[in-house]
């Protein structure tokens, strides 16, 4: 049994292997009802933490929950004032770029987005003159996938499910400013979408870049 610390609260935990913790911060808080935002996390999917929302304070520093096991005496803050500037501030950069189309929008009312800057979310922004970066989508070929690669915020869900579950190729191009999503084989190659799994990223999308084809403008969520 270890020993931690959850908003001011002792908890104990049983290590299921010896010398081993297999559950990170943002799991043992998840199955005990704790609210961690995240975009990146899926539990069919390897960890990648690269969406930051799920920042945590550890002992007196700030961490990625989904990325740090859990370690004995460890003291974690998931709400006090500092977590809640820095998610702020996360989320302040991810909508930088986003584009305000959410009226039109099929992931409207069902996109992760929307749900996390509502509840976790600043009632305002700073970047007010910073144009807006647009990005083409990449050429894909099939029936049902559509595809606005400007909403895409990068938390690369759709690439790890197709380099782990499924076959057709997705990567991440350039860095930065410059990240898109598309294929790191021949920027110019279509991308077949037609493989029989390749459906699901439409719902492991938390945002609007990608949504189902024949379901667009047919009626609203």
């Amino acid at each position: 049994m270890i020993k931690l610390k959850v908003d001011d609260i002792d908890y104990l935990y049983q290590k299921k292997e010896k010398n081993t913790y297999t559950e990170t911060i943002f799991q043992y808080c998840y199955n005990r009802g704790i609210t961690i935002p995240c975009f990146c996390y899926h539990e069919k999917l390897s960890i990648a933490g690269n969406c930051r929302m799920c920042i945590v304070q550890i002992n007196n520093g700030l961490g990625v929950s989904r990325a740090v096991n859990l370690i004995d005496s460890i003291i974690i803050y998931t709400d006090n004032k500092r977590v809640k500037e820095a998610r702020e501030s996360i989320l302040e950069f991810l909508l930088i770029n986003h584009p305000l189309d959410c009226p039109i929008c099929d992931q409207g009312s069902e996109c992760d987005l929307q749900d996390i800057s509502l509840i976790f979310g600043s009632d305002r922004g700073r970047f007010y003159e910073q144009k807006k970066r647009a990005v083409d989508n990449f050429n894909q070929k099939g029936p049902l996938i559509k595809t606005v690669m400007t909403r895409c915020i990068h938390r690369t869900r759709c690439v790890r499910f197709s380099n782990e579950i499924s076959n057709f190729m997705l990567g991440v191009i350039s860095r930065g400013l410059k990240m898109e999503i598309g294929t790191y084989i021949n920027e110019n190659e279509n991308i077949s979408l037609l493989d029989v799994l390749s459906g699901n990223i439409i719902d492991l999308c938390p945002v609007g870049a990608l949504t189902s084809m024949p379901y667009a403008f047919k009626a609203r969520s």
